[in-house]
């Protein structure tokens, strides 16, 4: 997601593009994660001197502290997702995705959900006071992510699925389309498959109609507050993050609209993409 501080999400540094101590800083938090890509708000933090290094200093002990993947689990689990009506047989074998086409989507569809509602959740207790409980669950599993197909630049995407994605990117804005409304990565990265993102805006466009998206969005907004309350509880140290480093992170977690949009529609797309 991109803010008044950050660059849009597809001229952000990509980490092909990080080099030195923001690419060791890259590969930290890949490894702190559990995750096989950076998403937007790292390669923005890029953008502020000094932001990328202290926040993630600042977060790193969150993540270390295995709470961050039960919190959002919590998040998704109490949520209503605005999933789409299910597809029919052979909706997706027309729309060209096969067996192996489908394996690879919800890699990374799963790959984006645990780096969004992740960064989601942890970013949140860098800029709420703690409340509530502090979180004492047993750590999960480490996922084991098979290697995804890369994301496509801009240029490498032709002007019919181009055109596609910049209707996607208004899924989650009830009513007119905003003028300042961004591509998220998740999108680009699928379109590899045009088929399939024509079903994705097909199939959401009608819960964004009915308010069912916006709905979905402020409740995983509101859930995501109070777990990051909780884990504001283990004490991050951010007295050394620049005030614009702040002011991004708090712009990325502090709406309905913001990182909480995607992280409710990535949720809702891998439910719908289940066998």
């Amino acid at each position: 997601m991109a803010g008044r501080l950050g660059r849009d999400p597809v001229s952000a540094i990509s980490e092909r593009g990080a080099t030195g101590e923001t690419a060791t800083i890259f590969a930290d938090i890949r490894a702190a994660m559990e995750i096989p890509l950076i998403t937007s708000i790292w390669r923005s933090l890029y953008d502020v001197e000094d932001g990328l290094a202290t926040a993630w200093r600042a977060v790193k002990p969150i993540y270390r502290s295995g709470q961050v993947a039960p919190a959002l689990a919590r998040v998704t689990a109490a949520a209503e997702l605005p999933v789409p009506a299910p597809l029919v047989p052979g909706q997706l074998a027309c729309a060209g995705i096969g067996a192996d086409d489908l394996v690879a989507v919800r890699a990374i569809v799963d790959a984006y959900n645990r780096s969004n509602g992740m960064n989601m959740v942890a970013l949140t207790a860098l800029v709420v006071p703690p409340a509530g409980e502090q979180p004492d669950d047993p750590a999960s599993a480490a996922p084991i992510w098979p290697e995804l197909r890369p994301l496509l630049a801009q240029e490498a995407i032709d002007p019919a699925p181009w055109a596609l994605l910049n209707e996607i990117k208004h899924l989650g804005y009830q009513g007119a389309r905003r003028d300042n409304a961004v591509l998220a990565t998740l999108w680009r990265h699928l379109a590899h498959w045009p088929g399939l993102l024509a079903l994705i805006q097909t199939g959401f466009v009608p819960l964004r109609e009915d308010g069912g998206i916006v709905r979905g969005c402020q409740q995983v907004h509101e859930l995501a507050q109070a777990e990051g309350a909780r884990l504001a509880q283990l004490g991050p140290d951010t007295s050394a993050m620049p005030d614009d480093a702040r002011k991004m992170i708090a712009a990325y977690v502090g709406s309905p609209g913001a990182v909480a949009h995607m992280v409710t529609l990535g949720h809702a797309l891998a439910r719908w993409l289940k066998p």
